[in-house]
């Protein structure tokens, strides 16, 4: 059966490059994996193995206006445990993601499905640590990219970006009001940029919550510095007693820095509530060549608003990339 699948599939392939020839028309297969083990301090199994495989399909095409049409899908497949807000959360499955649909012209892309907010795709984060990530940007990122919109617009011009994001109804079901902006400068050594957006319901269950984030990263000395700062308030935070305040700040930095095949990196995160303890990790990657990286990874890290003690936490495992 899984021969006759893959035949069909290389033939679904040929056909498609023989009728689109003289197009531009293109289909590319790309895959990323990691593997390895994790630890989180006074979890029931505080060590476990964790395997993803995340393969992604995207096609193109060009009209003989000249107009770019493509459409993608990420193929996800877990197994294990990741490290979520310093705890392990179970995965287990294969997942279609990722489905986008989009048109391009003159610098312009519109694209609809799971597109993302505007704010994630403009605004850079901080990097975190580990093979597979243990966490330490979380707090800091805590509001930021909270709902995927289903359809953005994005213009792209030299060293300027600028995007919006909104939700619209999908199979008769209500749309959200969930909406954003965002606009970005790279400079090539270093880049900006900053967003605003209002989610109906946000990540602890508060309504209308806007967000304004603001993002730069820059080289020097050899070194990737990345420095993030978001704000989000809403009427009813200081409901919620783990908050009791109107707004909400999170905040962070991270630095990697290259010596040869071996790169070393460090990440900070926090916010300015006084429940909140300070996130913080260092990790190393080795470059063995070919897409492959040995990494590993280990901090102290807690719930993001939630008076909680930090754990400890760590992994160690191997990316591909092909």
């Amino acid at each position: 059966m899984k021969k006759v699948l893959l035949a069909t599939t290389a033939l679904v392939f040929t056909a498609g490059f023989a009728a689109a020839e003289g197009h531009g028309a293109s289909i590319t297969i790309s895959g990323e994996a990691v593997a390895g083990l994790k630890y989180v301090e006074d979890a029931d199994e505080e060590t476990t193995q964790f395997v993803e495989l995340d393969f992604g399909v995207a096609g193109k095409t060009t009209t003989d206006g000249g107009l770019e049409v493509g459409a993608s899908f990420d193929l996800d497949i877990d197994t294990g445990s990741s490290i979520e807000d310093g705890n392990l959360d179970s995965k287990d499955g294969a997942l279609i993601t990722d489905e986008e649909f989009y048109v391009s012209a003159g610098g312009i892309t519109v694209t609809i499905g799971e597109p993302g907010a505007a704010d994630d795709n403009v605004v850079g984060t901080l990097s975190d640590v580990g093979f597979d990530g243990i966490g330490i940007d979380d707090t800091a990122e805590t509001f930021f990219d909270n709902n995927s919109q289903n359809i953005l617009v994005k213009g792209e011009f030299g060293a300027i970006t600028v995007a919006a994001s909104a939700d619209m109804s999908e199979n008769g079901d209500e749309a959200s009001e969930d909406y954003g902006v965002a606009a970005g400068y790279d400079a090539g050594t270093f880049s900006v940029g900053v967003s605003f957006t209002n989610d109906e319901v946000g990540p602890l269950g508060n309504s209308d919550v806007e967000t304004f984030a603001i993002g730069g990263s820059l080289t020097a000395g050899g070194a990737d510095i990345d420095l993030f700062f978001h704000n989000a308030s809403s009427d009813d935070f200081d409901a919620n007693p783990a908050i009791d305040a109107d707004s909400i700040s999170g905040y962070g930095a991270s630095v990697a820095y290259p010596v040869g095949a071996l790169t070393i990196v460090g990440t900070i995160g926090a916010t300015d509530l006084d429940e909140d303890e300070v996130d913080f990790g260092v990790g190393i990657e080795y470059d063995l060549g070919g897409g492959v990286t040995l990494a590993g990874g280990i901090g102290q890290v807690d719930s993001p608003i939630l008076d909680d003690d930090s754990n400890t936490v760590a992994d160690m495992g191997i990316k591909v990339k092909f």
